[in-house]
């Protein structure tokens, strides 16, 4: 980051201690800086009294009050306990004592009870569950989408197209695909007329939001077909293609099916 960026960021902050009493709101207006960094500045660096909650303070706190209620959405609780706890003097001392005692002793696994400063007022230790805390939400069952992936040949070239550039992996290469849908595969999208055989090999893919079941159709045709879209892409080279990791398993289940 050029220095300017640094000097722009030393004035800013200098004045949201100095020019008025609003020192956090206007910290908050920086780039880059969210509660967790408005906040650790506003007390590490003026002494100002600001509740200072990252990871480690979370996870001293849900121990400390045995807070039921799951992750993300007992941020507000956990955000006005640790409140109710910051001291008004030697803020910033609490604030970094809070995030080193979490990250040192009131640790995700195997936490040091035993040598906590919070053992005695500690709920979560007097029950004997503090790996229980935070509680964390559970997670979703991904949705699953279905879809097809089109292997053309000819000549010892396959076919490969561009992803559209607005979507999950835009503008890649790509085999062609159906859209991805609740539908089970089928052959209805395929790029040309041929006569197209549906192969065993099962393509599986974990996107962020949703699971991928692919299955392979395969045709080959006599000669290249020039008005189709796309490229013809040797297959001896198909590694120098930049394959997203989704098509290299397309291609990798069309090997073994060889």
């Amino acid at each position: 980051m050029p220095c300017y960026f640094f000097l722009y960021y030393r004035r800013e902050i200098i004045n949201a201690f100095y020019r008025d009493s609003f020192y956090l709101a206007r910290l908050r207006t920086l780039p880059g800086f969210g509660a967790y960094t408005a906040a650790a500045v506003a007390a590490i660096a003026f002494g100002q009294r600001a509740v200072v909650v990252d990871g480690n303070v979370e996870r001293v706190v849900t121990r400390l009050f045995a807070v039921a209620e799951a992750l993300p959405g007992a941020k507000p609780q956990v955000r006005a306990l640790t409140d109710s706890i910051t001291p008004h003097a030697r803020a910033g001392d609490f604030a970094q004592a809070m995030m080193d005692l979490g990250a040192t002793i009131c640790t995700p696994r195997n936490p040091k009870c035993l040598l906590c400063p919070l053992a005695e007022p500690c709920a979560a230790r007097r029950a004997g569950t503090p790996e229980a805390f935070p509680v964390k939400a559970k997670k979703r069952a991904r949705p699953v989408r279905y879809g097809t992936f089109f292997w053309l040949e000819a000549d010892g070239a396959v076919l490969l197209v561009r992803r559209p550039d607005k979507g999950l992996l835009g503008g890649m290469r790509a085999l062609p695909t159906g859209p991805w849908s609740d539908s089970p595969p089928g052959l209805a999208d395929a790029p040309v007329a041929a006569d197209w055989t549906l192969r065993n090999a099962a393509i599986r893919h974990v996107f962020t939001h949703f699971e991928l079941n692919g299955v392979l159709a395969t045709a080959t045709l006599a000669r290249h077909i020039g008005a189709v879209e796309g490229e013809w892409w040797p297959i001896e080279r198909l590694d120098e293609a930049g394959l997203p990791r989704l098509f290299a398993k397309a291609v990798e289940a069309m090997e073994s099916e060889a």
